[in-house]
């Protein structure tokens, strides 16, 4: 800019004075804009809340923000005491200013420094009561949930809270509970109540928090297919969270066991994938006991269905290939009487 301005004084008087004219405008504005990026590149700022408690008839501003950077200590004692706007009227209630009326009250209250201040979409205002923010209500529900979710076993946490951004309370001595009865692994909804001393809700939020637990449970080993009998040697071990489990696993007791569906390798075994082995299973060769008053007679036959001890199933003489029904003796007899 300077060489373009004496490049321009070497002609002739008129256009000269009109070029240093418009240099000197030029530098002007440059001054104004680097005096104003001074303003805003400054080592500090006000950080405007979300929301605020007051006491007063008046908004102060050290109410409703706070320093952020290096702030001379001196100065943030005079600000912090500088009038706003008039308070609510009625004590426990609560205004909401909006982000661009907000700027436009600081901007007229504060106008030495509005350039300095960081807003919130918007702000809310409350006389008097008290004031839980995010942090606070955080806080809130681990002290509720941790010894309860211990409750559940394994290796549980809480992680993607879900909350308001904060609550107000219409008394100091009122305290923000959690009434959530339910605690289970997965999402978890949650019930937060404003609660006087005596006992008596004044009001409620909601929110949700995921819950993990992380424990161990039955898997299969190898492929299983359906019909087949679960032993110790097709059943392992493996680490999962309960919150993506679609059903109770298998504890581990009872039996003999078999498959009623197949589990492909290290797939979580349910109890609903489980069925008690029968005494005789379907296709099985048996002995068809025809048990009369004076003769026993012994055939050869094959079950037609899975019987249970004492159960009446279906049978095929293999001799006559006749069908009847005849009750399971034991795991290789059935009789008919």
């Amino acid at each position: 800019m300077a060489m373009f301005c004496r490049g321009l004084q070497k002609g002739r008087t008129a256009p000269v004075s009109l070029a240093v004219l418009a240099c000197l405008l030029v530098l002007a504005a440059m001054l104004c804009v680097s005096q104003a990026q001074a303003t805003l590149t400054g080592t500090w700022r006000l950080q405007l809340r979300e929301a605020a408690v007051v006491k007063g008839g008046t908004v102060l501003l050290g109410e409703i923000a706070y320093p952020v950077g290096e702030m001379p200590e001196k100065l943030w004692k005079t600000l912090s005491k500088q009038p706003l706007w008039p308070a609510p009227e009625k004590t426990g209630r609560a205004m909401s200013i909006t982000g661009p009326r907000l700027k436009r009250a600081m901007r007229s209250y504060l106008p030495e420094y509005h350039r300095n201040c960081l807003y919130p979409s918007s702000i809310a205002i409350q006389k008097g009561g008290g004031l839980y923010d995010q942090a606070t209500l955080h806080k809130v529900i681990v002290e509720a949930l941790t010894p309860r979710i211990r409750a559940l076993g394994g290796e549980a946490s809480l992680r993607d809270y879900r909350l308001p951004s904060f609550l107000f309370i219409e008394d100091p001595i009122n305290k923000i509970e959690l009434l959530t009865n339910e605690v289970r692994a997965g999402r978890l909804s949650l019930r937060l109540a404003e609660v006087r001393p005596t006992g008596e809700v004044v009001s409620q939020a909601t929110g949700s928090v995921f819950v993990d637990v992380w424990v161990g449970v039955p898997a299969a080993s190898l492929p299983l297919n359906r019909g087949d009998l679960l032993g110790p040697d097709s059943v392992t071990m493996v680490r999962k969270n309960k919150a993506y489990l679609r059903g109770e696993p298998w504890d581990g007791k009872g039996g003999p066991w078999r498959l009623s569906r197949p589990v492909g390798r290290e797939q979580v075994i349910y109890a609903a994938d489980l069925e008690i082995m029968p005494t005789i299973a379907r296709g099985a060769q048996v002995d068809l006991v025809y048990q009369g008053k004076r003769i026993v007679l012994s055939v050869p036959a094959e079950a037609m269905a899975d019987g249970a001890l004492g159960e009446a199933i279906p049978v095929r003489n293999l001799q006559s290939r006749r069908q009847v029904f005849a009750t399971v003796k034991d795991s290789a007899t059935v009789v008919v009487r």
